[in-house]
């Protein structure tokens, strides 16, 4: 509640000094500051403000409730540091405070209800003064109108018009272990549920800026809590992110400005402000439509002139509009940590999620390491937050694991340092029918009973935020993917690389014995250099590493499939070498099944993790096409046989390849 300009009257300076003694006689036991709290059962505190028989006011008080506290807390006081008059810290009790509870001669961050130590033009050339408040709360017991009490309203009701206020409306003389020893409920507020914000453990009354700068000034994890319970008696003022663009409902307070991500306190000061108001700014109406006081009697309790708070957070420094403008309190993103490798500009936005990365820059959302919740935004902490719990299903945060956090200076259980593992149950032959054929699918190939394949994630610890670098692929994930037997039998799963029955590696990264399949083959954009490599005497292959040439499908939270239409697929055989483009291959991502990969031959759906092993002649269908899998069925497509006729003769599901083919590819 804004007062349009009513100053309280000072008590006598001998009434303060008396006042002022009565309280020093008390044992020290500042459980709020000088005599609010810690009373003994013989304390003297009680006479310095009531009286028994004699008292002038109600509460037995020998004063007006708020000229009594100002004779401590005013300009001409000498009972407390804070002089809430003039909204200056002053070192002028007899206390010791250790740690000091404010910078002397420098503003108080509720600023100050008859003038006010406020740098309100950001103009840290000029020396801030003390100069008259424009506008402040009511603390003299008069009335004033507090704008937006009540629920959200259809009719036309601008708020309780006929409120009062003192100082103990908001503050408990007696103490209340509280921030500011605030009530739970400010009185007459009607609030329905106590608001308690904890006090600091080192109290702390002056802004942090040195030229008396109260835009960045920050109340810490309070923040939200202070919004929360400033909405007791302001309650339509309370809203949530998406109320700018959200009708609330209410005639008068539709649209609102979020007051949970961005605090009351952010942009107003509690006691008083000497900010000043343009002809536009001050032109602005009241909530009921009227227009006194207009000027600068506008100015809201606003921490700068002119409602400079709007532009100093949504104007960039060209002068154009824009977002958030993060930057205006860190940098966006910050230069500290690992930043810069995980994100830049164009991710920026509290509780963003999703990969927006350029091809030679990672830039993550900050919602994937920090809260998505914006009421947790500028409370004085820097939360990481690493759960997935209510992530977006298509974010890479979904990905993480349950217990994922920060500790230590490195992450866990964070998708993006991560990889898959695979396991199945047992998997059976090909099925055939009554007379030995094999039972094929819609797209000709060989059917399994139903076996099961298990894909879990394999998280690893980062390295050091502060320092530390990745130098290798296996850093975050097997490279290539390699599944073993017995964990998983006939490579099911996964068609990256499998060290089968028999200690042998099979599958793309064995290539039927020639050079392993190069990561550009499947993933080209993402990489664009091909692999060197090594393989044992079993036929296990190992890559080495290679840039990535673009961190757009990188780490992004999906598995991306690009087929290299620049390189041909090359397999130097005995007659030569046979190329195979790649140019019309295609991948279903729904059904992981690719079609019309030139290094599959005569398949042209082959589906990722199917069974294969190399001693099973009918499981040569991934590429071939051979021998029993030449049903009725398939003999009426439209696809062409290329095999003779001796092939469509023989039991090939019984029958390995190496009864005619001696060593095909380099086993038998």
């Amino acid at each position: 509640m804004e007062n349009r300009r009513l100053f309280p009257a000072l008590l006598p300076v001998s009434l303060a000094v008396a006042i002022l003694f009565a309280f020093f006689l008390v044992g020290v036991t500042l459980a709020d500051n000088g005599p609010h709290g810690g009373f003994s059962v013989t304390t003297d505190a009680c006479a310095g403000c009531h009286r028994a028989h004699t008292a002038s006011t109600a509460r037995l008080l020998v004063e007006d409730v708020s000229a009594l506290c100002l004779n401590c807390h005013g300009n001409t006081g000498a009972g407390a540091d804070t002089n809430v008059v003039d909204g200056v810290y002053l070192e002028r009790d007899i206390l010791p405070e250790s740690p000091p509870e404010g910078v002397a001669n420098q503003g108080l961050k509720g600023g100050g209800f008859q003038d006010a130590l406020m740098d309100t033009d950001v103009n840290t050339s000029t020396t801030a003064i003390i100069a008259p408040a424009t506008s402040s709360h009511l603390v003299d017991g008069s009335t004033g109108t507090a704008w937006g009490n009540g629920a959200i309203n259809a009719s036309p009701d601008p708020g309780a018009t006929d409120f009062s206020l003192s100082c103990v409306s908001c503050h408990d003389p007696h103490g209340s272990g509280t921030y500011r020893i605030l009530r739970p409920f400010p009185a007459d507020s009607g609030a329905g549920a106590p608001i308690a914000i904890p006090d600091e453990a080192n109290k702390m009354y002056t802004v942090a800026d040195s030229a008396n700068d109260y835009i960045g000034e920050n109340y810490g994890p309070r923040s939200s809590s202070l919004a929360s319970w400033c909405s007791q008696c302001h309650t339509r003022y309370l809203a949530p992110s998406g109320s700018g663009h959200t009708d609330s409902g209410d005639a008068i307070f539709s649209y609102r400005h979020t007051t949970t991500s961005i605090s009351c306190v952010r942009c107003h000061v509690a006691h008083g402000t000497s900010a000043i108001m343009g002809p536009y700014s001050g032109g602005v109406l009241w909530p009921d439509g009227t227009a006194a006081p207009g000027g600068d009697g506008r100015s809201s309790l606003l921490r700068l002139d002119n409602r400079g708070v709007c532009a100093y957070c949504h104007l960039q420094e060209d002068g154009t509009i824009g977002g958030g403008a993060c930057d205006a309190c860190h940098g966006a993103p910050p230069p500290t940590g690992s930043h810069a490798s995980h994100t830049g500009a164009g991710a920026v936005g509290y509780g963003l999620t999703g990969s927006f990365a350029t091809d030679s820059q990672y830039q993550y959302g900050c919602g994937e390491c920090h809260p998505l919740d914006d009421s947790q935004h500028q409370d004085g902490e820097v939360d990481v937050d690493l759960s997935p719990t209510g992530a977006p299903a298509a974010s890479p945060k979904s990905q993480n694991e349950a217990v994922a956090s920060f500790s230590g200076g490195s992450c866990s259980g964070v998708y993006c340092h991560s990889g898959i593992r695979v396991a199945s149950g047992p998997v059976g032959d090909p099925l055939t029918d009554a007379g030995g054929n094999a039972i094929l699918d819609e797209h000709g190939n060989l059917t399994y009973d139903p076996y099961t394949v298990t894909e879990t994630r394999v998280f690893q610890t980062t390295p050091a935020w502060d320092g530390g670098q990745i130098t290798t692929c296996t850093a975050c994930h097997e490279f290539p993917l390699t599944m073993s037997y017995p964990s998983v039998e006939a490579g099911v799963g996964n068609s990256h690389q499998w060290i089968d029955n028999y200690g042998y590696g099979d599958l793309h990264a064995f290539n039927m014995s020639f050079e392993p399949l190069s990561c550009r083959t499947c993933h080209y954009g993402e990489i664009t250099e091909a692999n060197t490599w090594v393989r044992s005497g079993m036929d296990v292959t190992t890559y080495d590493p290679v840039p990535i040439a673009s961190r757009i499908v990188h780490a992004n939270g999906a598995r991306d499939v690009a087929f290299d239409t620049v390189n041909d697929a090359t397999y130097a055989t005995s007659g030569g070498d046979v190329k195979y483009e790649l140019d019309g291959a295609g991948y279903d991502r729904a059904q992981k099944a690719c079609t019309n990969v030139g290094c599959h031959i005569l398949q042209t759906y082959v589906e990722w993790g199917r069974p294969y092993r190399y001693w099973y002649g009918g499981e040569c269908d991934q590429c071939h096409r051979i021998s029993g899998i030449f049903s009725t069925a398939l003999s009426t497509s439209a696809r062409p046989l290329a095999q003779s006729d001796i092939h469509s003769t023989l039991d090939a599901l019984n029958r390995p390849c190496v009864g005619c083919h001696a060593e095909p590819h380099g086993r038998r």
